[in-house]
């Protein structure tokens, strides 16, 4: 792990060379990993996080809370993880049991991921995969998120009828995916 300082606030970060063409960042709990290519010197690796310091402090700032459905808390040395994992399975599947039969669209399997960038797939096979991050959400959005992998048992696509099916189980579709959106920008 190396360190650098803007403004006296230390910056632990971490670099992960990988075979691509530019500069990507993460922030992590409590560093910011840099993803590049073996040949890009550390100088221009700093300079790039020195370019993002204040977001980069400001997230790491951030990262001293967490929400669970949609409710702000301390960390207070809570393990959010192992609490997500416990938490949200129970809200999911009530919510599956109850489109399932709602929909008559059934899933072959279903499983929890920790996943960077996805709230939920639905795999050829008709497996449906839900974020353990999904937890964070208000239940009202965790239960879009749910109708909407379901629909994707009957349609692989974002057509219109797939919008047409999620639409007919909920109406205010279009305000879960704004308040979605609104909300992963607090994440």
């Amino acid at each position: 792990m190396d360190k650098l300082f803007f403004n006296g606030i230390e910056i632990n970060y971490r670099v992960v060379k990988k075979p691509i063409k530019n500069l990507y960042m993460e922030i992590k709990e409590d560093f910011v990993e840099i993803r590049c290519n073996a040949f890009v010197p550390k100088v221009r690796i700093e300079r790039f996080i020195l370019k993002h310091a204040e977001h980069i402090i400001h997230k790491l700032s951030q990262k001293e809370f967490f929400y669970l459905f949609g409710v702000k808390y301390d960390k207070n040395a809570i393990d959010v993880r192992e609490l997500f994992k416990e938490k949200l399975p129970p809200v999911v599947l009530t919510y599956l049991k109850e489109y399932s039969i709602k929909m008559n669209l059934h899933p072959s399997r279903v499983s929890f991921r920790f996943n960077k960038t996805r709230w939920g797939s639905c795999s050829a096979k008709n497996s449906l995969s839900f974020n353990y991050y999904l937890a964070q959400l208000p239940k009202e959005l965790i239960e879009y998120v749910v109708v909407h992998e379901l629909a994707h048992i009957k349609h692989k696509n974002h057509s219109k009828k797939f919008w047409d099916e999620v639409r007919a189980f909920l109406p205010d579709v279009d305000e879960r995916k704004k308040r979605l959106r609104m909300f992963e920008k607090k994440l």
